[in-house]
């Protein structure tokens, strides 16, 4: 018998049960996202309710909240709270992913612009409903005339940003947009592969300092100063003096308190070491 759900209550259903939405604007699921949030379920169990619908042959759809039923089936959930709706599924699915601000620029604008075909919207309709003006509308509906080579790499990729797109989109032929997309997207790796590369030159040097640091700090934790003259006492004193600032002084610019203790009358110019 078919169960026969009211709108605006809450139901615990299994997660099994729940289908991804064919209409979903959203393609991308962070896998990494996923797991963090299956894990704080496990924890904490799922806070917020997903909305769901129903077809007319039964089938029960996400209308929102689909990465919460992946991590519920993932941490293995028996049940999630649902809110059953009737309205315009399509419309609350997308608004409420763009509240979220979850969706890639590509999805964005795909949801948009069947938003906007099936409801007859206008430009300024759609974005009196979505709360944004006519003019960025205009410039996110643009993207959908991007060439689907260049829309599939983008609408599961949400480190592509939409304004990337855009300058991209300007141009006037397929081809043009593919060529730009394919320059920006080089620029962008080889600007990334560059940055990895000094800051790996940077550790490297730094973790050499760090093991002559430590080597030094070992030496002079052996040293016996049985037998020191006083003037070799004095000579040692002025260093460990001058060490210690300099250690201070990057202790603090490394975010750490340090309390400087009031030091010694240091020895005139004539009484330092020679070190060189």
């Amino acid at each position: 018998m078919a169960v026969k759900y009211s709108k605006g209550r809450i139901y615990k259903l299994d997660p099994a049960v729940l289908q991804t939405d064919p209409q979903q604007p959203r393609k991308f699921l962070d896998p990494i996202g996923i797991n963090e949030m299956a894990a704080t379920m496990i924890k904490l169990g799922v806070l917020e309710p997903i909305l769901f619908r129903q077809d007319e042959v039964e089938n029960l759809f996400v209308v929102a909240g689909e990465r919460r039923v992946a991590a519920a089936k993932k941490a293995g959930l028996p049940t999630i709270p649902s809110l059953y709706v009737d309205a315009n599924h399509r419309e609350i699915s997308l608004v409420e992913n763009l509240l979220r601000q979850d969706l890639t620029p590509i999805e964005e604008s795909e949801a948009m612009a069947v938003l906007m075909q099936e409801r007859s919207y206008n430009q300024l309709q759609l974005g009196d409903m979505l709360g944004k003006s006519q003019p960025a509308v205009a410039q996110i509906l643009s993207l959908n005339n991007l060439p689907e080579t260049v829309k599939s790499q983008c609408r599961s990729n949400p480190n592509i940003p939409r304004s990337l797109l855009l300058e991209v989109v300007k141009n006037k032929t397929a081809k043009g947009m593919e060529t730009a997309y394919n320059k920006e997207i080089a620029k962008r790796q080889a600007q990334e592969l560059g940055t990895q590369k000094v800051k790996t030159a940077r550790s490297t040097k730094e973790q050499a300092m760090i093991n002559q640091v430590v080597s030094l700090n070992g030496k002079m934790a052996d040293l016996q100063l049985d037998g020191w003259g006083e003037s070799d006492r004095q000579d040692m004193a002025v260093v460990l003096r001058d060490m210690r600032g300099t250690t201070t002084r990057l202790l603090q610019s490394l975010g750490e308190n340090v309390d400087e203790e009031r030091e010694e009358p240091v020895p005139e110019e004539s009484n330092r070491p020679n070190l060189a």
